[in-house]
């Protein structure tokens, strides 16, 4: 349902400026058209006295019926773009609001005007009427085409216009259909590049959203690419094969997908006059550590997973200049619950099997990790967006706060409050690997902090599954390895061959 707290009112109020100039017009170009019919083809005594009866009709009905079309059109969802409100019937809505609107006027008027019939002349009615139809749906029609057609640029350098529309690749994700929410509810613009192989019920309710739109398609498709980025201000971009199990499942596809793409996706945007692009990438990059790591330290991948986001990143530095102007994130170990739910993260999973089975085993409790709920990392790209160019050109920040860096042990503690009954046991393994990251940067330079705790993320997800909204966890469409395994042959065929404007690029170089 579209929330009237989501509209952006100027350019609603840009438009039911624009009908009442319309409607208006259509009245007096309608009266003015009488008036030299009555004066040619009548005997007027004295044409100033006849021309102040129809001037003062017109100051009397003008009103009236600009009030009442603009009434119309906003109980009928034109102005929000409800979701009948479509190119498909847009047409049939504006011709139905303006027929409701002229018969109401026409209702209006007999009653005020009673006994004297009508004191607008009927040709009067019916030519504006017909004006008022031409006008209006010929006004979203020229608009329509020049959107289509043309790209309006502002005579203002890319790096200093405000961004109001942004595009959102992977918006249909974990993290991106948190994000693209957020933003709508910023009062961004936000189109969406989405392939949307889990489905599309994670952003299906946004369909009819004022200020959203959803291109269904492979970003690593220039074809797709260049559509999905024209018109917008910025681009965040979320698109990837996530984990290092998913990614080593078709390592071919993963280096097309999380790589290649990315050269791409920098590629069009600089072409397209695009000069600000967020990328997601992860505090993998630096691989484990006991020490604390910042963005100045040495990166250390230890998968494929981090070796194309590395790679990802230093190709986007490398085609930054005066007019493109990229930004990294490196985001901490996720959790929370999202539209499009995940349980192979670890905060997740173990709320899942805390619920589900009522036991949780904790490997090697002692490990450290750097956690960050999605609506933080939402928060974390949002003001990146708002912060100056300057700030947050060419820079890399790790996301996240230090008070959210918790060991296993803390995640099997925490998950006890929530649930009671959970049995809780410890275990050890190889695997003894921490990650102790610096959060120095992001909270000196944007004043970012964590909002969202352990605990409540926790509960939230706990919450979620208490009200019925997973019934099996285990189900490969919340992991992202296991639908990859599963599904591999599927993807592999959906996705094609790679389009790259006949491109090919080599991570190794």
């Amino acid at each position: 349902m579209t929330r009237f707290t989501n509209l952006r009112w100027s350019a609603v109020l840009l438009r039911v400026m624009a009908d009442v100039f319309v409607v208006m017009a259509s009245l007096i170009v309608a009266f003015l058209f009488r008036f030299f019919l009555a004066f040619w083809t009548l005997s007027v005594e004295d044409p100033a006295e006849f021309m102040q009866h129809y001037s003062d009709d017109l100051v009397m009905w003008s009103p009236l019926l600009a009030l009442i079309l603009v009434g119309i059109f906003a109980i009928t969802g034109i102005y929000t773009k409800k979701r009948f409100y479509t190119r498909r019937f847009k047409v049939f809505a504006l011709a139905q609001g303006i027929s409701i609107s002229y018969a109401v006027f026409l209702l209006v008027a007999y009653f005020v005007a009673y006994p004297d019939y009508l004191a607008v002349p009927r040709s009067v009615f019916l030519l504006s009427y017909a004006l008022t139809m031409v006008g209006c749906i010929g006004m979203r029609g020229i608009k329509e085409y020049v959107e289509n057609h043309f790209t309006i640029q502002s005579n203002k350098l890319p790096s200093e216009r405000k961004i109001k529309k942004v595009l959102v690749i992977g918006g249909g994700g974990y993290i991106g259909s948190v994000l693209v929410r957020d933003l709508l509810e910023a009062q961004y613009q936000v189109r969406v590049l989405d392939l949307l192989f889990f489905g599309d019920e994670s952003i299906r309710e946004l369909n009819g959203h004022p200020g959203f739109e959803l291109i269904r398609g492979d970003f690593r498709h220039v074809d797709m690419v260049v559509k999905a980025v024209k018109g917008v201000d910025a681009v965040i971009h979320l698109g990837a094969i996530v984990g290092d199990p998913a990614c080593a499942v078709d390592e071919e596809i993963t280096l097309q997908t999380n790589y290649a793409a990315t050269a791409l996706v920098a590629e069009v945007c600089k072409g397209s006059g695009v000069s600000r692009m967020l990328f997601a990438s992860t505090c993998s990059v630096y691989g484990a550590t006991e020490h604390l790591v910042d963005e100045k330290s040495e990166l250390n991948p230890v998968s494929l997973y981090a070796t194309t986001k590395i790679d990802s990143e230093k190709i986007l530095m490398a085609a930054g200049n005066d007019d493109f102007h990229p930004t990294v994130l490196r985001l901490g170990t996720a959790y929370g619950w999202s539209h499009r739910p995940r349980f192979d993260l670890v905060v997740n999973l173990l709320t899942a099997k805390a619920y589900f089975d009522k036991k949780i085993v904790i490997y090697n409790g002692e490990q450290w990790r750097p956690f960050v709920h999605i609506k933080d990392i939402s928060r974390a790209f949002i003001m990146m967006l708002d912060a100056p160019i300057s700030m947050v050109s060419g820079e890399s920040f790790n996301v996240g706060s230090y008070g959210m860096t918790h060991s296993l042990a803390d995640v099997g503690e925490t998950i006890r409050q929530i649930v009671s009954s959970v049995d809780v046991v410890p275990e050890t393994n190889s695997d003894l690997r921490n990650y102790r990251v610096s959060f120095d940067k992001i909270h000196t330079v944007l004043g970012f902090t964590s909002q969202v705790s352990l605990l409540d993320g926790v509960e939230e997800i706990h919450q979620a599954l208490k009200d019925g909204r997973v019934t099996d966890y285990a189900d490969p469409v919340y992991h992202n390895h296991k639908f990859v395994a599963e599904y591999g042959e599927a993807i592999r065929m959906q996705l094609g061959p790679r389009l790259l404007a006949g491109q090919v690029y080599d991570p190794a170089k």
